[in-house]
C-alpha cells in the first residue's frame, strides 16, 4: 500500500511539473498580435535548437540605438522558407518584420526578413499570427 502512495505521489509530482513545459510554446500569452518593421544592423545570429535568434540593432529617432532580439522556429521549420545558417553576419544591414511582445520590450517573433540584396525571407508557418501568415516557398 505504502509503495501504490509513492507512486501516486511520484507521478502526480511529474505531471505538475511538466506542465511548464508545455506553456513554453503558448505565444498568445506574450505576443502582442501586432507587427512592427525594423530596419537595423545584425549582431548575432544564433542558429540552433529549439529556436534560432537574431540579435540586431535599430537606431531610433532619435539617435539612441537599441538592441531587439527576435526568435524563429527551429532550423529545420524555417529552412525552407530561406533561412541558412549563414544568412544575417554581423554588420549586415537587416529589415525585420516581426510580432512584437505584449510588454512592449524590445523583442519579438520573425515574420520575414530582407537582406541588404532584397532577398526576402518568406514567412515562416505558424510563426505571426500563430498560422495566419502565407508561406513563401
Amino acid at each position: 500500500m505504502r509503495n501504490r502512495l509513492v507512486i501516486v505521489l511520484a507521478v502526480a509530482v511529474g505531471l505538475l511539473s511538466s506542465v511548464s513545459l508545455f506553456a513554453h510554446h503558448g505565444g498568445q500569452s506574450i505576443l502582442s498580435g501586432k507587427t512592427l518593421t525594423l530596419k537595423g544592423t545584425v549582431k548575432a545570429w544564433l542558429w540552433s535548437n529549439p529556436h534560432c535568434l537574431l540579435t540586431f540593432d535599430v537606431k531610433g529617432e532619435d539617435g539612441k540605438v537599441v538592441q531587439w532580439v527576435a526568435e524563429t522556429q527551429a532550423p529545420s521549420s524555417i529552412y525552407p522558407s530561406g533561412y541558412r545558417k549563414d544568412s544575417f553576419k554581423p554588420g549586415d544591414a537587416v529589415t525585420i518584420t516581426l510580432e512584437t511582445v505584449k510588454s512592449g520590450a524590445p523583442n519579438g517573433r520573425i515574420a520575414q526578413a530582407t537582406l541588404a540584396d532584397g532577398t526576402k525571407l518568406g514567412n515562416v508557418p505558424g510563426e505571426v499570427g500563430r498560422g495566419r501568415g502565407e508561406a513563401e516557398y
